[in-house]
């Protein structure tokens, strides 16, 4: 399992600088290698402490994409229909055909 916290508002991906190690955006997924990690609450306490408040962020599975068990298309579009509803940070329970196993809000604050 090779997981990458992902903003689902910007499209960016957080990964450790490669200055200093502290926790940064990149736009780019060619950017992001150093951020991947096998630890699902390595890339959940990522998300919660570096989003900014409100931000919706998914963590992807690297190894799923490209799969028959890739993520369903209407997952996507579950989720951008989610904006604005206040919950609590950590795995979703949206039937979004991947078992809510990768995405997740932060309400108004960390």
């Amino acid at each position: 399992m090779r997981l990458l916290v992902q903003s689902l508002d910007t499209g960016r991906f957080l990964v450790p600088s490669l200055d200093d190690g502290a926790p940064v955006w990149v736009p780019s997924l060619r950017e992001a290698g150093g951020g991947v990690t096998d630890d699902a609450e390595t890339a959940l306490e990522l998300a919660r402490d570096w989003a900014e408040a409100g931000e919706r962020v998914q963590v992807v599975d690297l190894d799923r994409l490209g799969t028959a068990d890739d993520y369903a298309p209407a997952a996507a579009v579950a989720l951008r229909g989610t904006s604005g509803v206040a919950a609590v940070a950590g795995v979703s329970d949206l039937p979004d055909g991947n078992h809510g196993d990768n995405d997740f809000f932060l309400p108004g604050g960390h």
